[in-house]
């Protein structure tokens, strides 16, 4: 009798714990935009979301600089990273910001689809 109850609690917990994991799995970034202002060949350009320092997801935007993609959340927040500098940008969303280095947009916290309107390349 005894192991029948250790095994329904046994049961309990991993379906428990098991739950509470699933749950933060289920968040996922969803980014569209156009890039714009670049001499650079579009087929060159890599957009890459990074969640929690690792690449979530990556595409290449259209021969007129559209582009979609989305992945896993690993943390609350995200960033889109270019292979080019960004000069300049618009979205969706407010408190949007440019890495010092220029080759990522920082996502605020809590953000889970957000457009850019135009992303301005060096």
């Amino acid at each position: 009798m005894q192991r029948f109850f250790a095994m329904i609690l046994l049961f309990s917990l991993c379906l428990f714990v098991g739950c509470t994991s699933e749950n933060r799995n289920n968040s996922r970034a969803y980014v569209e935009g156009k890039i714009t202002g670049s001499q650079s060949d579009f087929n060159k350009i890599k957009i890459i979301i990074k969640s929690d320092e690792k690449n979530i997801g990556e595409t290449m935007p259209t021969g007129s600089g559209q582009f979609n993609v989305s992945g896993p959340l690993l943390s609350d927040s995200f960033s889109l990273v270019l292979n080019e500098k960004i000069k300049s940008f618009s979205s969706s969303k407010p408190g949007c910001t440019i890495s010092s280095d220029s080759l990522e947009i920082l996502i605020p916290s809590g953000t889970t689809y957000i457009i850019f309107n135009d992303i301005n390349l060096k």
